[in-house]
């Protein structure tokens, strides 16, 4: 790794990519747009891939020969957490954009909020309340199902102002790989059985949390208050945005180092 670099940005969902942000940014900042393994071979799938991300933390702190920055989005911040509790004299700062504290909560917020827009989808209810009611994979796909009929991401992912940004982004992702379904699947049977993320003690740095007001997976109050118990001293920034704070905002905002 280059010792330009001094971001490591983990994207969100479990199987996704950095596709889009590194066409989106090209090489205007110092950050590596790190692409999660496939880990759905992995006895441990969650633990192969905090293996991974801490093998590349390690990398960039040795040829920074320093700690570095953490920026996290969505799903991202699972591993941020984990990474800050097992190795956080390598971090120097955490950013933490749009990042619910678990998956669930995560389809649990935005499924209440699509039958929110949409009641009379009766579906969607029965799955929420089938998941909330037996935390199995099987309920799990079936509301993600529900949620993604057509395996694409709503409009309400971005906020009421960024039809640019939301044009942009799905002509990028038209013309990038598409998710590791084995390894999401792998990976959020794992988070059906594991435990929230412990407190961060051995990590002493700062923490920001940015957190969209228009994101559809997430609650501030209820997250927020969730989060301090990882991170007690963090700071919580509401922002204009939706779910891509990372796109709809500009990076002086989010990267700690341009």
């Amino acid at each position: 790794m280059e010792t330009r670099h001094t971001t490591l940005f983990l994207h969100g969902g479990f199987g996704w990519h950095c596709a889009v942000e590194r066409v989106w940014f090209g090489d205007a900042l110092p950050v590596l747009w790190w692409d999660q393994p496939s880990v759905a071979a992995e006895p441990e799938p969650y633990a192969a891939l905090v293996r991974n991300a801490a093998s590349g933390l390690r990398a960039m702190s040795a040829s920074a020969g320093a700690p570095i920055n953490l920026i996290a989005h969505s799903f991202g911040g699972q591993l941020a957490a984990t990474l800050a509790a097992e190795h956080g004299e390598l971090i120097r700062s955490i950013t933490l954009l749009g990042c619910p504290p678990s998956p669930l909560t995560a389809f649990f917020h935005f499924a209440r909020q699509r039958l929110n827009l949409s009641p009379e989808r009766s579906e969607l209810k029965a799955a929420l309340t089938a998941l909330e009611a037996c935390r199995d994979m099987g309920s799990l796909m079936t509301l993600v199902q529900a949620c993604y009929p057509d395996g694409a991401l709503p409009d309400s992912y971005f906020g009421p102002d960024a039809e640019d940004v939301k044009t942009r982004y799905f002509d990028i992702a038209s013309r990038s790989p598409g998710l590791d379904v084995a390894t999401f699947m792998a990976v959020m049977q794992d988070f059906l059985h594991t435990r929230p993320p412990a407190p961060a003690n051995s990590y002493a740095g700062e923490v920001k949390l940015l957190m969209g007001l228009h994101d559809p997976l997430l609650s501030v109050t209820e997250d927020g208050d969730k989060w301090l118990k990882v991170f007690p001293r963090a700071e919580i920034q509401t922002c204009q945005a939706g779910h891509f704070v990372q796109l709809e905002l500009p990076p002086d905002i989010w990267c700690a180092e341009q």
